[in-house]
């Protein structure tokens, strides 16, 4: 497992996440905008990495690049881990810094029905509200 840091996204990042996305497969990008995407939508990328209020993004990076992002968008939930790096534990930190750093009581989690695998984990945290879409 390669160590990866979780900090706060910036717009420098803007690159190394365009890049990110593109190693991601067809469906991990599908899982995470619900469609499907040749590249991270302009107005999220703006908003994610802006600082914008309600808009809190979390970067995990290696020493050589970002490989998940992750934001808290008034309360909803997104990851995108890159799937060389998924099951490794690092969209449950990021999860577990979004919830800390977000400042919401509530969350929500938009989950598609082919998902139900990540259902049981959401569950864990009483204060995620799951959305079937």
């Amino acid at each position: 497992m390669t160590p990866v840091q979780i900090r706060v996204a910036c717009p420098d990042d803007r690159l190394k996440l365009a890049e990110m996305f593109l190693r991601c497969s067809i469906e991990t990008r599908y899982r995470r905008f619900h469609g499907f995407l040749e590249s991270i939508p302009e107005p999220y990328f703006t908003e994610a990495l802006g600082g914008r209020p309600g808009h809190f993004a979390l970067v995990a990076a290696t020493p050589a690049t970002i490989v998940a992002l992750a934001s808290c968008a008034e309360g909803e939930l997104g990851i995108l881990v890159e799937d060389a790096y998924q099951r490794q534990g690092i969209g449950s930190r990021l999860l577990e810094t979004l919830m800390a750093r977000g400042g919401y009581g509530a969350f929500l989690a938009s989950v598609q029905p082919d998902q139900a695998w990540i259902v049981p984990f959401l569950r864990r945290y009483s204060q995620i509200k799951i959305e079937f879409t």
